[in-house]
Formats: structure tokens, sequence, C-alpha cells
């Protein structure tokens, strides 16, 4: 399932991935993403990965058909999670096929992962006002 936390006046879409994941669970997060997407252009995202178990063929289809559909509107994807090899060859492949910089942190660093997601944005800004 997916959880999410909203962060209203930053650009970040937060979701928290445990369990199984359907199609549901993404029928239930892509409008919430799309709003964020329509709001700010391109997104930064932080990905709270815990006891993923499985994703059905159905919620993979929509996976894929959102990752075709928003291919360029993701700036930065931070994702934590429980210092799992799969995952950290996850987002390096992530970042080899897609224009978003990915990058794995383990699960304790949330607040350096969050940041770093941000950090973007200030560092764009901070230079357009130097």
């Amino acid at each position: 399932m997916f959880d999410t936390t909203d962060y209203p006046e930053q650009n970040l879409f937060a979701l928290t991935i445990s369990g199984a994941l359907t199609k549901e669970h993404y029928d239930a997060i892509i409008p919430l993403l799309e709003q964020k997407i329509a709001r700010w252009g391109k997104i930064n995202m932080y990905l709270d990965v815990r006891s993923f178990s499985y994703i059905t063929a159905t919620a993979l289809w929509e996976d894929i058909k959102l990752d075709v559909k928003h291919w360029g509107n993701f700036n930065r994807v931070a994702i934590t999670s429980d210092d799992s090899n799969l995952l950290k060859a996850a987002a390096a492949l992530a970042t080899l096929v897609s224009p978003a910089e990915v990058r794995h942190f383990p699960l304790e660093q949330k607040r350096e992962a969050i940041h770093w997601a941000l950090s973007e944005e200030t560092e764009v800004a901070a230079s357009h006002t130097a």
C-alpha cells in the first residue's frame, strides 16, 4: 500500500510503500501526484520503502503507464529502505534510464533524503539570486 505525506508548500511528493501494491493503490495516488505536477511542473519525490512484498500485474501496468506519461516530470527521487541491494541496484538503474536523479539512502537517513530531494531547487534558486 501507499501512504502519502503532504508537503503542500514544497515541491515534494512523499510516499511510504509497504506490503503489496495493487491497481487500487495507484488509483488513489495518481490524482494526488498529478495535482502536484500541475502545480510545480517538475517534482521531487521521496519514497520510503518498508517491507514491500509484491506488486500485482495490474499495479505494475499502472506504474509503467504513469512513468511513461510523466517521464520528464521528475527532478530528484530519494529512496530510503532497509539497505536492500535490490533497491540500491534499482536506484542505480533508474539513473541510467530516467532523466531524474535517483539516490538510495538507509532508512535512518530520512531527513537527509528529503533534504537531498529538495536541494536542487535551493541550488537553482541560489544561483539565480547571486
